[in-house]
């Protein structure tokens, strides 16, 4: 879309998110996903090809095609949740967050200050959990490449910086990236970074098995952990069945193994992570956002 499209799509979804209630906003995107659903075709299957990988057998094709339908409705919804999100503030979180679990390992880690990376997959509403804890004070930093749209930059930019979190990009286009030396300062001050790593960015990775598909998985966030001690943590905002939001901390994976060589290290690192993406992907299939041939 061009930039004008973005910024009258973002009004839309922003305007709709202000004057329809939130309880209305399920039955709005489940009209709308009946009409448009069956014009997407192109999409739709690639939607359904990443989900019988997924499924491993699991899904018939029937519940294929209404795993992929609910996916498109709930990628919608979480669009018109992220367009409500600066109105949220600790009083009033309750409003999408239902239940905070396992916080407690990320203060941990922070005691030991050497920083946190927060890493999750494209799933559920990533960007919620950011601002929530930011909204509690701690101090986040997300790791993003630059969108196609500035106008989707200004509003994203916005948001966040309204709550206190602050946008590190990376620029794939210069040697070295400063956004690494960026991260690594910031971890170094005790503070986190969150970023997505379900999907390869530049030339640094590693393949490794994912749904039982060879997968390239980009390293960057085992190399800043051994470089700087920073732990690294799982974290998942999913949506429930009651329309709110779970905000899931897990245990720290370790990245620093006196016993094994670096290699070792990043390998059995990303295999972790790797397990505690499927865990959750596995659990929530229709709430993993990518609309492309993942294993293509």
């Amino acid at each position: 879309m061009s930039n004008w499209q973005v910024g009258v799509f973002l009004f839309l979804f922003w305007l709709f998110s202000s004057l329809v209630p939130r309880r209305l906003h399920l039955f709005f995107t489940s009209l709308g996903n009946h009409l448009i659903f069956p014009l997407m075709k192109k999409t739709r299957g690639v939607v359904e090809g990443n989900l019988r990988v997924i499924g491993r057998g699991r899904y018939n094709e029937n519940e294929v095609s209404k795993l992929a339908k609910t996916c498109f409705q709930k990628y919608s919804h979480k669009l018109l949740d992220y367009m409500s999100m600066h109105r949220l503030d600790l009083s009033n979180r309750w409003k999408l967050v239902e239940r905070e679990i396992g916080e407690e390992h990320l203060v941990e880690a922070l005691k030991k200050g050497k920083g946190v990376i927060c890493i999750t997959p494209h799933l559920g509403n990533w960007e919620l959990g950011g601002y929530v804890l930011a909204s509690k004070g701690y101090p986040v930093n997300i790791l993003t490449l630059k969108e196609g749209s500035r106008y989707l930059n200004q509003y994203e930019e916005k948001v966040r910086r309204g709550i206190g979190i602050n946008t590190i990009y990376v620029d794939l286009s210069k040697q070295p990236n400063l956004s690494i030396v960026e991260m690594a300062r910031r971890l170094r001050q005790n503070q986190i970074v969150a970023l997505i790593a379900d999907r390869m960015v530049g030339d640094q990775w590693i393949e490794a098995e994912f749904f039982g598909r060879p997968t390239k998985f980009p390293v960057g966030p085992a190399m800043l952990a051994m470089e700087t001690g920073a732990s690294v943590i799982p974290v998942f905002v999913i949506l429930e069945k009651g329309m709110k939001y779970w905000g899931i901390i897990e245990k720290p994976i370790l990245f620093a193994n006196p016993t094994q060589d670096k290699g070792e290290n990043i390998r059995q690192g990303v295999k972790k992570i790797l397990e505690s993406f499927e865990e959750m992907i596995s659990r929530y299939p229709d709430q993993w956002y990518n609309f492309f041939p993942y294993w293509d």
